[in-house]
């Protein structure tokens, strides 16, 4: 097929993505494409289409093809990076556009688009020294100095966070701003932030009631949590607080949490849709309104307690209580199954995993109380079966089980955080940056003050904490 041809298709198939026929313009770029094989402006154009349409994954396959026929392109990285990016394809976004900043070293925007890349793969402390570079060479990048901040928060360094925050000179509030002030303890901005964030957010039936300021209501006071369960946990000792400021406490919260939430300490009522009530507020500014600090955002006592009926099952079914201790397992936000690789061997100890895992994971066991056992770890885990968190009550068997536990190791997720609100002895192995509820440093955090917290090195894994995880269990448990 001649030029003129190839010219004729891709002049039909840029018509018809002006008309926003999406499948027949990558179909023409594709013809194109069977006549004329190493056409990378057609490559790029079907690629544009596929995104316009939707198929990020089908754009990232034009893309790749284009970077292997025209290496050292800019703009072909450029785009395979973005493409990847919308797929969660986040290190190989990262590499794409580490690609496309060789070839435009001098271009403070690829350098910004490249920390921002490093930041959503995890990468703080790289995505710090990128956006550096990228506002050496131009001060005003809109992305870098946007992004900065988060970075610098996430790489824990909070301090040097909030000044970039200044200098932005953003008045708007920002969530990773928020969790910085916090870090350094200042609270009173902190919250105020998240207050501002979470009011913003309130649904507009919650948001036309009155706001709460954090006086005694002789009336009900309803408060909305997000949908995040995390946050749920997290935000829990400011519920006891503000109930003793209220005749009534109704908590609002997603479905699949109302079971879980009407068992936390201050909450007289859960509902699920609108309601009425004296006053609203949401629950992330419970403790701005209520003018809480580092010292008395704390619980005094447990926070959750388990249904009986529930708890009772799930220790028959695993047999708890009886021979040696059993200890709960979560590892798969941020652990690697080889990782648990120092458990293996201890035989006064028995493990049970904490977590729903896909069906492909578990297998039968006749070695197992309950009849099941977690494959391709190194140690012995027991699992509670496949019907544990089946149902639509997200967590009720999560929060059951560990309250009949002796112990727990876990990741930050939710099972960690319901042992600290069930006040259960564990340890907590976090990253070297941990959420601020966790703190900056030291091994207790007064939010969860029945956890010992280990941190990983920055460059190591979990592997290297867990010895340590197991002697403060032990610790505990001679307790």
């Amino acid at each position: 097929m001649s030029e003129a041809m190839i010219d004729q298709l891709l002049i039909r198939a840029a018509a018809a993505e002006a008309a926003h026929k999406w499948i027949e313009a990558v179909a023409l770029y594709e013809v194109a494409l069977a006549r004329s094989p190493d056409h990378v402006a057609a490559m790029l154009g079907a690629a544009q289409a596929c995104r316009e349409g939707g198929d990020h994954a089908r754009a990232v396959i034009f893309l790749a093809r284009a970077d292997r026929t025209e290496p050292g392109r800019a703009d072909v990285a450029l785009a395979l990076g973005e493409a990847l990016a919308a797929t969660s394809r986040l290190t190989e976004a990262a590499a794409a556009f580490e690609r496309a900043r060789a070839a435009r070293p001098l271009d403070a925007a690829v350098a910004a688009r490249l920390g921002a890349a490093r930041l959503a793969a995890g990468d703080a402390s790289g995505a710090v020294e990128v956006f550096e570079a990228a506002l050496r060479l131009d001060p005003a990048e809109p992305r870098a100095r946007r992004d900065i901040g988060a970075a610098l928060a996430a790489a824990g360094r909070p301090l040097d966070a909030i000044a970039a925050f200044r200098r932005l000179g953003d008045a708007a509030p920002r969530a990773d701003r928020a969790a910085a002030l916090c870090a350094v303890g200042d609270m009173a901005g902190g919250f105020a932030e998240l207050d501002a964030l979470a009011g913003a957010a309130l649904p507009p039936w919650a948001a036309r009631l009155p706001a709460w300021g954090g006086r005694p209501l002789d009336g009900p006071l309803l408060v909305v949590a997000a949908a995040d369960p995390l946050d749920l946990l997290a935000l829990a000792p400011a519920l006891p607080l503000a109930r003793s400021l209220v005749a009534e406490l109704v908590l609002s919260v997603p479905k699949p949490f109302a079971r879980l939430a009407a068992s936390l300490a201050g909450v007289d009522r859960v509902v699920t849709d609108e309601t009425p009530a004296a006053a609203a507020v949401p629950l992330a500014g419970l403790p701005h309104r209520l003018g809480l600090t580092a010292g008395s955002f704390v619980p005094h006592g447990p926070l959750l307690v388990p249904e009986p009926a529930l708890a009772d099952r799930w220790s028959a079914r695993l047999g708890l209580g009886k021979g040696k201790p059993v200890v709960g397992l979560a590892w798969s936000n941020g652990l690697d199954p080889a990782d648990l690789a120092p458990l293996a061997g201890l035989d006064d100890l028995r493990f049970v995993a904490l977590e729903r895992l896909p069906a492909s994971t578990i297998a039968r066991a006749s070695g197992a109380a309950s009849g099941w056992e977690v494959t391709g770890t190194p140690v012995r885990i027991e699992h509670p079966g496949p019907d544990f968190e089946a149902g639509v009550d997200a967590r009720v068997d999560g929060a059951a089980l560990i309250a009949r536990l002796d112990a727990v190791i876990a990741v930050d997720g939710l099972p960690l955080r319901l042992a600290g609100a069930l006040g259960r002895p564990g340890v907590a192995l976090l990253p070297p940056v941990a959420g601020w509820i966790w703190g900056m440093d030291g091994e207790r955090s007064p939010r969860f003050p029945s956890l010992s917290l280990l941190r990983r090195a920055a460059e190591g894994s979990f592997r290297a904490v867990l010895p340590r995880a197991v002697r403060l269990v032990r610790d505990a448990l001679r307790r």
